[in-house]
């Protein structure tokens, strides 16, 4: 066995498609709060409305509190608090539910991974890790003013409740640049319509894994109504929102969003399905590649453990210790790419090959710690 020998790749491999762009969602754990004094029992109703905020968006599931474990917690959320500070509130700290329109302080809390994780896993709700597939939004408004994209520096308003809405459920999302290539390859029309084939062209250049296309109404009597296109690979879903004002029209559309891919991404811990799967790897140049190659899947939400079984100067057996079904561990593993997998055409073994006893279900290169 050398890990250290040098590893000789195929000079034609299988062409292998480009995968989807995924991103690390920052601050998942972490909620800000308006206050108006800093009591203790105005400590407590805050550090409970951002535990139930973090709740909702690692979880992926919009309606947490009604589970006993979770209902208990939130009566009592100060021992998962591991740090909070309060300062001055800035425009951006406005909260249309706190218990003032102008709050004199604004109440900064991070909440224990590790306890908020035990939590929904004691609640019998998944956990959804920072890892999440990037979502590019498509979004044309019809106001008084006429029809225009939102982003690129037109309807700056939308475009900043549109983020808020996402980071509120952790979407990472990104707007198109809307330079001469956007307008030449897409118009706004064109969004209008949905156009499902115009609008996976003219996206190619982002990569993102989720394309979210919009076209948004308001009316004189200030209720907005929105038709969605949601593009994930070759599947379309269709679906509309509505709202008295943009905001409640967007939370809408980006609640609908998260549910469907929490549902693709989020881990139930022990669910059906999980159990282990062993994995054929190559591309490991030396010892520093198999670290990085082990230290990776240990990190993902999906991976209970990972135990190398077998290596040649070659390739190595993985044990993958699921806690979901390998069928999302596949996701997971696509969603970043830093696994492709190889297909029996582009893959060539060891002379002497795996042994026939260790049942390999998928066969994967490493092409790097990052993407």
């Amino acid at each position: 066995m050398g890990l250290t020998a040098p590893w000789c790749l195929a000079l034609c491999l299988l062409t292998i498609a480009a995968t989807a762009r995924a991103e690390m969602v920052a601050n998942l754990y972490d909620a800000a709060v308006p206050v108006k004094e800093q009591t203790q029992s105005a400590f407590r109703r805050a550090a409970a409305k951002g535990l139930e905020r973090v709740l909702i968006r690692v979880s992926g599931r919009s309606q947490v509190s009604d589970r006993a474990d979770i209902a208990s917690a939130l009566a009592n959320p100060e021992p998962l608090v591991v740090q909070y500070r309060y300062h001055q509130p800035l425009a951006a700290d406005t909260d249309p539910s706190a218990e003032d329109d102008a709050p004199s302080l604004v109440l900064e809390l991070s909440y224990s991974p590790r306890q908020v994780n035990a939590l929904l896993q004691s609640a019998g709700l998944p956990v959804w890790s920072a890892n999440r597939p990037s979502m590019l939004v498509w979004l044309v408004a019809d106001t008084a003013s006429g029809r225009r994209f939102v982003g690129g520096g037109e309807q700056p308003e939308l475009q900043a409740l549109m983020t808020d809405e996402a980071e509120r459920r952790g979407l990472p999302l990104q707007f198109p640049l809307f330079d001469l290539t956007d307008t030449a390859n897409l118009s706004v029309n064109q969004v209008w319509q949905l156009s499902a084939t115009a609008v996976r062209e003219a996206s190619q250049r982002y990569g993102s894994a989720y394309i979210l296309v919009g076209r948004a109404s308001e009316f004189s009597t200030g209720q907005w109504v929105a038709s969605w296109l949601l593009l994930d690979g070759e599947v379309a879903r269709n679906f509309e929102s509505e709202g008295m004002g943009a905001q409640q029209a967007l939370a809408s559309a980006v609640d609908r969003v998260a549910d469907v891919q929490a549902e693709r991404y989020a881990v139930f811990s022990g669910g059906v399905g999980a159990g282990s799967s062993l994995i054929l790897i190559d591309g490991i140049a030396d010892f520093h590649s198999y670290a990085a190659l082990m230290g990776y899947l240990e990190s993902l939400a999906i991976v209970r453990h990972a135990n190398s079984v077998w290596v040649s100067d070659k390739e190595l057996v993985v044990d993958l210790v699921l806690n979901d079904d390998m069928e999302k561990a596949q996701r997971f593993l696509a969603m970043d790419g830093r696994l492709q997998e190889v297909s029996g055409s582009g893959y060539q073994g060891s002379p002497g090959g795996v042994p026939p006893q260790l049942m390999v279900r998928n066969r994967y290169r490493w092409v790097g710690a990052e993407r």
